[in-house]
């Protein structure tokens, strides 16, 4: 059985094995990331393939997509929850975008540019015909005052425009469609994180609000009629604690989306939201799946699995801020009392990766240094060893340590607070406080809604409502500037929660956005990284190979993404009702048998026919029970598949084949089978006959009568 491969070429091998159907116009993502694609600037000069707009396809249809909360905030001003990105993703647009499978910049909005000698100033061309939702026309105005107002505002979400753009004259209106922004110094990924960054919101209705002496950006809520966007879809309703919802923008400048509208229920339990999917109500799961459910879902008809590895890193964030917290080596005794392996293989049942050191992702491997130090690694008695230089210890014998000097006799106790909504991170979250226990020190996990925790997330370092640790996971990429973003001190306390503080650091990560030559900037990122793991601001726990769960039977056009499950923008736009497919009947030439001793090799062959004949340009997978890469079957002849399985490493128990053929005009077609593994038969030699057994002997007893007899026969003769 093939290995579980955690490395980006899991992932092409699942793109490449289960293509939607318009997969013909889909490459798969490269093993390894081009910096110059993904971090250069330098764009593809095509929008996605997988998304070229027919207006001929039949429209209609509605995508109804789960989400575990309400979105905490409703405008990109204060925006930085995932469940506030959820909402406004659906009716914004941005002037550039990432490609789903290739991670390059795509023109969008932003339909071209030009950089000059010094890299100080960029003449971006809008395209023409772009409306926001009341028919207004989008022009550079709209696009200069969103920018503008962010230089004027050091919103905490957008240092990758304010931190960049010059404060002197940061744009200027050559014409309606065109603009020139002015540079600092010079930005390697200015088109991907600062033309990428904001929504473009329509200047007639924010600068009146804005204007409003009363306006406060933090709490400022808009009104329904406020929530005006130039995005494929248009804010219908919003009804908290239940759903939103959007309908197609006819006037779209991309094209009308082929659906007609997407709702998004509000549901917070998981396993309501599961078997919402199972029962067709719901046609994307964003929750958080438990792997253990995976076996399961490879049986359900109508139910498709994606399997992606998850960008976000899940973390265990604590405010350095506070003692004792502030002490690096307290920080060093956590860390050693962690062990990530046991949660990837006990919570992720193996389907993931434990966090490193330097905290960036193995999936972007240009970016990601192999040779960060282990400064860490689970070791109880290491920990005891580092609080007991502290001095710190246990001076009353209730079984917890308190500090010295300023906080002598104060205890080392304080909360962890994981999102109810994951039972993942809840768990995570016991662990932790089992092992701190262990090391004498008493953490108390306050299970939260995600609003409530979110809210003590981002509080000012000072503030005695802000959590004292937390279990959250933030989403990296291709481009490693979230390392700025994220953790230079500028930016505390949002989204720089942890109040992490390092000269050296900040210099680098303003030193690597201006660095066009990718090795030099592969080594500035590198060393980030190593500082990030001498320092501890944060314990990356694990990032995730996820499960994306969704249905395949009413909507076609699904898009996989690279980085992401298949609640994203591509499949806003691509998705559209089946119509008219045909079937394909299913032939099993090479059946697997219902019984394999491990160690043995069987091939399994299937051939697909439609009305006209042998289905020859199906895109044919398996998937096996506990194991999380896929089998491809491969084309044969005249609509036949096959797929050799090798069960060396199999293990004596019950296994499930889930094989699903997808092919353009046809329905999706599953066949599973079911074979249980035995260990080999080891036949017992029968016992040997009497004649084999004592043979020789017998032999030997005769000739030696024989010769006695002659011997006798001799000398009577002689005698006589």
């Amino acid at each position: 059985m093939k290995k579980k491969v955690f490395l980006l070429i899991g992932l092409i091998l699942v793109l490449s094995s289960t293509l939607p159907t318009f997969a013909q116009v889909i490459s798969p993502g490269p093993a390894s990331w081009d910096p110059d694609l993904t971090s250069s600037g330098v764009a593809i000069t095509e929008p996605f393939e997988g998304y070229l707009y027919d207006p001929d396809v039949v429209h209609g249809g509605s995508l109804t997509v789960a989400t575990p909360s309400d979105p905490p905030e409703l405008h990109q001003w204060n925006a930085g929850a995932t469940a506030s990105y959820d909402f406004l993703d659906i009716f914004n647009d941005y002037l550039t975008r990432t490609d789903p499978v290739t991670g390059a910049v795509i023109p969008w909005i932003a339909e071209s540019w030009e950089v000059s000698e010094d890299k100080l100033s960029y003449v971006v061309h809008l395209a023409e015909g772009v409306k926001f939702h009341d028919g207004v026309d989008l022009t550079a105005e709209d696009v200069k005052w969103n920018f503008d107002f962010i230089m004027a505002n050091n919103f905490t979400r957008m240092s990758n425009v304010w931190q960049i753009l010059s404060r002197e004259k940061p744009t200027e209106i050559i014409d309606d469609y065109t603009l020139r922004f002015h540079l600092a110094e010079p930005y390697v990924p200015f088109p991907r994180n600062t033309l990428g960054n904001p929504y473009i919101y329509p200047m007639h209705i924010w600068e009146p609000i804005s204007a409003d002496p009363n306006f406060d950006w933090l709490t400022f809520v808009p009104s329904e009629d406020q929530h005006i966007g130039c995005g494929p879809f248009k804010f219908v309703a919003y009804v908290p604690n239940a759903w939103y919802k959007f309908e197609a923008f006819d006037d779209y400048w991309h094209g009308k989306p082929y659906l007609d509208e997407i709702i998004r229920p509000i549901i917070t339990s998981g396993d309501a939201e599961l078997l919402a999917v199972k029962k067709g109500e719901v046609d994307i799961f964003t929750g958080f799946l438990a792997s253990e459910a995976i076996p399961g879902l490879l049986r359900e008809e109508g139910i498709g699995l994606y399997l992606y590895n998850n960008p976000y890193m899940y973390h265990w964030g604590m405010n350095t801020a506070k003692w004792p917290f502030s002490v690096k080596e307290f920080r060093f005794a956590l860390a050693n009392a962690i062990d990530k392996q046991d949660i990837v293989d006990t919570l992720l049942l193996g389907y993931g990766l434990p966090g490193t050191p330097g905290v960036e992702a193995p999936f972007y491997n240009f970016w990601f240094n192999p040779d960060v130090p282990e400064t860490y690694s689970f070791d109880l008695n290491k920990s005891i060893e580092i609080l007991d230089d502290l001095g710190w210890v246990d001076t009353d014998g209730d079984g917890v340590r308190e500090g010295t000097g300023d906080h002598a006799g104060e205890p080392l106790a304080f909360d962890i607070g994981p999102p109810i909504y994951d039972p993942v991170r809840c768990r995570a979250a016991e662990l932790l406080s089992e092992w701190f226990a262990q090391i004498g020190v008493d953490a108390t996990v306050q299970y939260m809604e995600w609003a409530t925790l979110w809210g003590k997330i981002i509080q000012p370092l000072d503030s005695p409502t802000k959590i004292d640790t937390w279990l959250l996971g933030s989403s990296q990429s291709p481009e490693p500037t979230w390392m700025h973003t994220r953790l230079h001190s500028d930016n505390i306390p949002n989204p720089n929660y942890y109040g992490f503080i390092d000269a050296e650091y900040d210099e680098l990560a303003l030193l690597q956005g201006t660095q066009f030559d990718s090795s030099e900037r592969q080594e500035s990122i590198w060393r980030m990284q190593e500082i990030l793991a001498e320092e501890v601001p944060l314990v990356v726990l694990y990032f995730r190979q996820s499960p994306s769960v969704y249905r395949n039977d009413e909507l076609t056009g699904w898009v996989e993404h690279f980085g992401a499950g298949m609640d994203h923008f591509w499949n806003y736009l691509n998705l559209r009702p089946i119509m008219e497919l045909s079937s394909m009947s299913v032939s099993v030439v090479n059946t697997p048998p219902p019984e394999v001793e491990i160690g043995d090799d069987f091939t399994l062959g299937i051939t697909y026919t439609g009305p006209e004949g042998p289905v020859t340009t199906a895109s044919v997978s398996a998937m096996l029970t506990g194991d999380p890469t896929p089998y491809t079957l491969v084309h044969v002849g005249t609509g036949t598949y096959e797929c050799d399985f090798d069960t060396s490493d199999w293990h004596e128990g019950d296994y499930t084949i889930r094989v699903e053929a997808k092919a353009m005009g046809f329905v999706s077609e599953l066949t599973t089978f079911a074979i249980e593994s035995v260990e080999p038969f080891v036949e017992e030699p029968e016992p040997p006959s009497f004649w084999e057994s004592y043979g020789a002997t017998v032999t030997g007893v005769v000739v030696v009568l024989a010769v006695v007899a002659v011997a006798a026969v001799y000398m009577y003769g002689k005698k006589s």
